[in-house]
């Protein structure tokens, strides 16, 4: 009886799932800059995401962007998002933002020469403030890792393209954002991040372009944290941007 007992408890404990573990290195869009990676989170992995974004303009106006995000390793080479955005501040009325229902499918692993590629599309809900419409919204993700190297070091482009489901006057029809950038391995778990934004809003005649820096570092098998800071290059820009953000794995 005891020698079958101790069987039963092994097939059990190789049955049960393996605990999951937070990823430094897999960067993660907003978290805390604006560049993603073509790498998706482990299949069947979960993670809960929160970020809180500062914008300060030319004229002493403050916006503020908080978001919180649920992530799944499903299906296979893929994952599923969830996000909910909540601004206050000066620029815009408190209240929710639109929700985003994101799927990111990875293509390709890298090799010597081939960068790994992933694509992604999201829809936008109009559950904000004045929303109307529903976005959807394509991304193009591409990563390569330079080799030769002991530092991790990555390149990447991200390239977005948005449609105004329901146009106003002072909207675009379209609006696409395209994000280049760096990684780079500064210790044993922390990464180094920079990158150059410019994007096109919806909204009629707001253009930005900002240089950004940031950190992610591992704090626990399952925690990750992220600071990161931005600087406007455009008189349209934030002057500056700050965005606090932390992970969790479960």
């Amino acid at each position: 009886m005891k020698a079958l007992a101790l069987v039963l408890g092994c097939a059990l404990l190789a049955l049960a799932p393996a605990a999951n573990a937070g990823d430094h290195t897999n960067l993660e869009e907003d978290l805390p800059v604006a560049l993603t990676d073509a790498k998706p989170i482990g299949y069947l992995g979960r993670e809960v995401q929160a970020l809180l974004r500062w914008d300060n303009r030319s004229d002493h106006d403050e916006d503020f962007v908080s978001v919180l995000r649920l992530e799944a390793g499903f299906p296979r080479n893929a994952q599923l998002s969830l996000e909910i955005p909540y601004r206050f501040g000066e620029v815009e009325p408190d209240g929710f933002e639109a929700l985003r229902a994101e799927i990111l499918y990875n293509l390709n692993q890298e090799t010597v020469f081939l960068p790994s590629f992933s694509f992604a599309a999201a829809l936008d809900f109009p559950t904000g403030n004045d929303a109307h419409g529903v976005d959807p919204t394509l991304k193009a993700i591409v990563s390569k890792t330079i080799p030769e190297t002991e530092l991790f070091q990555q390149v990447h482009l991200n390239f977005e393209w948005t449609m105004n489901d329901e146009v106003r006057s002072d909207e675009r029809a379209r609006a696409w954002r395209v994000v280049g950038g760096y990684s780079v391995r500064l210790g044993p778990q922390t990464i180094g991040i920079a990158d150059v934004v410019h994007e096109a809003a919806l909204e009629r005649g707001e253009r930005e372009t900002l240089a950004e820096l940031g950190a992610r570092h591992q704090l626990t098998p399952r925690t990750v944290l992220s600071g990161g800071v931005g600087a406007g290059l455009t008189s349209e820009s934030p002057d500056v941007r700050a965005t606090l953000g932390a992970q969790y794995a479960f």
